[in-house]
């Protein structure tokens, strides 16, 4: 006997894996890549950030700091750190050279402090001793606003060309209506000075609107940062819930919408907004649905890859699309095209350029830190 597979309303189709789903056109390349390991041993890896002569230092949500001579090879770990909050989604967390760290060797780390009632995303800066093994003269130079749950830190770390330091804040989870009050962090992208000094061009600089701290609202957990030096523009990718991950560029005072609008749904599949845009809330370059979870992003400046210079690269950590380092296709500033690569086989956490001009990308639990490489086939 035939059986027949009942229609599913579309409707039911949507939600069980967010909203409309984004209809960007698949991007191609003319070549094959693969990974290559440069270091094996690591638990649960965050951010990575090479150094001018390529060693490498990299995160670890639960071991601190660790460093790399020669960017491959055996870890060894860098002493100094405060102590940090590390429970759920919390612990050592963004990682950023300073823009002189050739003449100051300034490293800044963003990480979670305090405990289970009240705790955020603060940020430290230190000197990298000469031999590379502990962070000198630690300060903190920021502390987010306080909340009493373990998720959502955001915590990515970009400095501009003007010296100022980005520092993307995730909302709590389950504060995600103070994402749209810009007296609080939560839910924020803010800039500060490299002392933690409010600069004096922020766009609630008097603190009469927002917190003086605040560069953008609206945003649920950012986990890709990025800045163009080249053309002085900030991008970034944050999380949706179920459905909604986003590409956004990042504007002083803007508000990015969540949760008043969202290309996602609730983990359980129930609505949060009916809406996907509105007055006065910015609409994302691209969107995932379903998930991809985004972490990391970077732009590749360098000619290592033919036809990718210039394209934006983020990791997928898991979703129902995750596991995948995504190529985002940019032309004049838009989005014309996606390709997802190595699909299925790491959930990826940050993805970095090299000194070398290679990308690096960090997998989030014990795979480790790979190498993208062009395959032999094609290279020949």
């Amino acid at each position: 006997m035939r059986h027949l597979t009942p229609l599913v309303p579309l409707a039911l189709l949507i939600a069980a894996c967010g909203g409309p789903a984004e209809t960007t056109p698949v991007a191609t390349s003319d070549f094959e890549v693969k990974l290559t390991p440069v270091v094996t041993e690591t638990e649960w890896p965050w951010g990575l950030a090479f150094l001018p002569n390529g060693d490498l230092l990299f995160t670890e949500k639960e071991g601190g700091l660790k460093f790399v001579a020669g960017g491959a090879g055996t870890a060894t770990p860098v002493t100094g750190l405060p102590e940090a909050y590390i429970e759920g989604q919390g612990g050592y967390l963004g990682l950023v050279l300073d823009p002189d760290f050739e003449t100051n060797r300034m490293v800044y780390i963003s990480y979670s402090k305090g405990d289970d009632a009240a705790n955020a995303a603060a940020v430290i800066k230190g000197r990298l001793s000469d031999d590379s093994s502990a962070l000198e003269n630690v300060e903190e130079i920021f502390w987010a606003d306080r909340r009493d749950t373990a998720y959502h830190f955001g915590s990515r770390l970009q400095f501009a060309n003007d010296g100022t330091l980005f520092v993307s804040l995730g909302e709590g989870f389950k504060y995600m209506k103070d994402s749209q009050d810009p007296s609080i962090t939560h839910g924020k992208i803010v800039r500060i000075n490299s002392d933690g000094s409010i600069p004096a061009d922020n766009p609630f600089a008097d603190g009469e609107a927002g917190a003086p701290a605040v560069w953008s609202y609206g945003h649920r957990n950012v986990q890709g940062l990025y800045y163009d030096a080249a053309t002085g523009t900030l991008y970034e990718t944050e999380h949706g819930p179920k459905g909604g991950d986003e590409l956004n560029l990042v504007t002083p005072g803007t508000n990015y919408g969540w949760p008043e609008i969202t290309y996602g749904v609730n983990y359980d599949g129930t609505i949060i907004t009916n809406k996907t845009e509105a007055e006065g809330m910015a609409q994302p370059l691209t969107y995932w649905v379903p998930s991809i979870a985004p972490s990391g992003l970077v732009m590749l400046t360098s000619d290592v890859y033919p036809g990718w210079k210039g394209d934006l690269f983020t990791g997928g950590m898991n979703g129902p699309a995750g596991l995948e380092l995504t190529r985002i296709d940019m032309e004049n500033g838009e989005v014309v095209g996606k390709q997802s690569l190595f699909d299925g086989e790491y959930p990826i956490r940050d993805v970095v350029q090299g000194p070398d001009g290679h990308l690096y990308v960090a997998t989030k639990d014990f795979d480790g830190i790979f190498r993208v490489d062009v395959t032999e086939a094609e290279a020949e």
